[in-house]
């Protein structure tokens, strides 16, 4: 009964990988404006003219699928 039920099974979908990639990002920001509090509400929306800019790779995990070796 087992071996007949293993060959109704059709596979429906390839998997594919997904990973989750975590970055420690620093950057050097600047904003043009008349006093720091107007400076922090622009760059909270618009952000800023970035200069420097450092990104490290942190961590990786696999989400869905399988890995293969």
């Amino acid at each position: 009964m087992k071996g007949l039920m293993k060959n109704n099974v059709s596979k429906i979908k390839e998997t594919k990988k997904s990973q989750c990639f975590s970055y420690e990002v620093v950057m050097l920001v600047h904003i043009i404006s008349d006093n720091e509090t107007s400076a922090k509400a622009e760059l909270d929306s618009k952000g800023g003219i970035v200069t420097k800019r450092d990104v490290k790779l942190v961590n990786t995990q696999t989400l869905y699928g399988e890995e293969k070796e």
